[in-house]
């Protein structure tokens, strides 16, 4: 009788004791879900603002940690992405391609080289490097004198055969101007197929200005029209370029008051080859290389001997400057030499969407659900969904052969590329890695979020048909991020120890 008492009693004792266990995890249940539902309710008020009342946006926000959503509102609706696009060429391009993939321009000759003297053509074949740029000419240039080379008795010929001749996204617009944000297309080109032009006030009024384009080169002439302004004038100064069949000339109208801060303009050029060659020849000179030829566009020979071959930087350096500063140019260029390398050259838009529809084939998706026409956005015929690219950001995530390098190609919020500005004096806010998406009337930011409690997130927020200012809809935008960067499933100072937390498997191990 005594020993089924103390059995009892024991039972008792045992059976307290799991009660008392079981008040942590039903506590931090509920602390977590308001948590959770303080998020969703601050995330709501944000959205319920007028810019928005038209219910014009679709948002996804949802744990990579726990494989749950937040928020999601209208997260299989299709909109325009913009530049949010990119993401999508972005992990494309490391699956395919590789993070250190190398694009190459090689040079060749149809004659001989001796006592650094060449008798014969020298041959440039480009082959898609979209970071061909002075740095890297002169690295090739280098190059070649080292082998060595002192003289050119021939011409220069430029070979772009890597690329189809389509300089221009059909999707885009019809007319385009002089903007760098539409520079053609090329196998070989440089500079992105842009020039700077720099406008500093004259001596004194009635003056012209002073001019200066960079890069300087035979491809670019010069008509300057314009005139230094009494200080106080109102006059616009307008800098245009216009093609002239086999090179470019910038034009220079309007006025700059005396006393103005040198203007800077950024626009693209008309003939990637040519301008190309152009560049070639100038630093050939400053190297000391003497060359008397010609400079065209042809086939490298069959028979033709290569001289040396340029490797550019890796691709996961090139993504970033697709990523943080938004570059088309680039953006295409990969999509193209994407093709080329799964499809055969020569590389062109069609083969690379087809490589890109392969891929989102293989995350389930059919052609309904989206329409992809370019890689870098600008196309406005362009159609994604929050929730496409949220499982993106999730493959690529669940990828650790890709992951690093496409998480340090976003940008940085409130640290670099196109949102240094954004955020900035929130001290978390470098826990925020993110695309931008800007067109007229429309914005869009994706990437991920990392929580106060070390939670990750993938998240995409898609608006169009804003009636909004941008500097409006950013603000909303960064507003969300800001609650996501707070977010605490268990808040500070909450009757949850960190023994109690030892004692919840839910607790350590985020994934249950």
């Amino acid at each position: 009788m005594k020993i089924l008492f103390i059995k009892i009693k024991v039972f008792a004792v045992l059976a307290s004791l799991s009660f008392l266990l079981a008040i942590p995890l039903l506590a931090s249940a509920a602390t977590f879900e308001k948590g959770v539902a303080i998020f969703q309710k601050k995330i709501r008020q944000t959205l319920s603002n007028s810019c928005l009342r038209k219910n014009n946006f679709g948002i996804k926000i949802y744990s990579l940690d726990r494989g749950e959503a937040l928020i999601e509102m209208r997260e299989n609706k299709l909109f325009i992405p913009a530049s949010n696009l990119k993401i999508l060429t972005t992990a494309v391009a490391l699956q395919t391609l590789g993070p250190n993939y190398r694009f190459t321009t090689r040079l060749f000759t149809d004659g001989n080289l001796k006592d650094g003297v060449l008798n014969g053509n020298l041959y440039i074949k480009g082959y898609g490097d979209p970071k061909f740029v002075t740095e890297q000419m002169w690295l090739l240039v280098n190059e070649l004198k080292k082998l060595p080379l002192q003289n050119i008795n021939g011409d220069i010929i430029g070979d772009d055969s890597f690329f189809d001749h389509q300089k221009r996204i059909k999707a885009w617009t019809k007319n385009p101007g002089a903007q760098a944000y539409e520079a053609p297309l090329g196998a070989l080109s440089f500079n992105f197929n842009t020039v700077q032009v720099y406008v500093s006030p004259g001596s004194k009024v009635g003056s012209r200005p002073e001019i200066i384009i960079e890069p300087d080169t035979e491809y670019t002439t010069l008509s300057n029209q314009a005139r230094t302004l009494k200080s106080g004038t109102r006059n616009r100064l307008i800098v245009n370029r216009l093609d002239r069949n086999g090179f470019d000339e910038i034009t220079v109208t309007g006025g700059i008051q005396l006393g103005q801060a040198r203007a800077q303009y950024f626009l693209n050029i008309t003939d990637p080859t040519q301008y190309t060659l152009s560049a070639l020849k100038k630093y050939l000179g400053h190297a000391g290389i003497q060359f008397q030829g010609k400079m065209k566009k042809g086939l490298v020979p069959e028979t033709a001997v290569e001289l040396l071959t340029h490797e550019s930087e890796p691709l996961m350096l090139a993504l970033q400057g697709l990523n943080k500063f938004s570059n088309n140019f680039v953006a295409e260029q990969i999509l193209k030499t994407i093709g080329a390398e799964k499809y055969g050259p020569p590389g062109t838009t069609l083969k690379g969407l087809q490589v890109i529809d392969d891929y989102l084939v293989g995350l389930g998706y059919s052609s309904e659900q989206y329409n992809v026409l370019d890689g870098s956005g600008l196309s406005r015929q362009n159609r994604l969904s929050p929730q496409l690219i949220i499982d993106i950001l999730r493959h690529v995530h669940n990828d650790l052969g890709v992951y690093p390098e496409f998480v340090s190609a976003l940008g940085v919020m409130g640290v670099d590329g196109n949102v240094k500005n954004r955020m900035r004096g929130v001290k978390s806010s470098g826990r925020a890695r993110v695309k931008t998406g800007t067109l007229n009337f429309v914005s869009a930011l994706s990437g991920y979020f990392q929580s106060r409690d070390g939670e990750t997130f993938a998240f995409s927020i898609l608006m169009n048909s804003l009636k909004c200012s941008n500097g409006r809809i950013k603000r909303l935008q960064d507003q969300i991020i800001k609650e996501g960067l707070n977010l605490q499933r268990i808040s500070t100072g909450s009757i949850i120890s960190e023994e109690q937390k030892n004692l919840s498997p839910t607790l350590n191990n985020p994934s249950h």
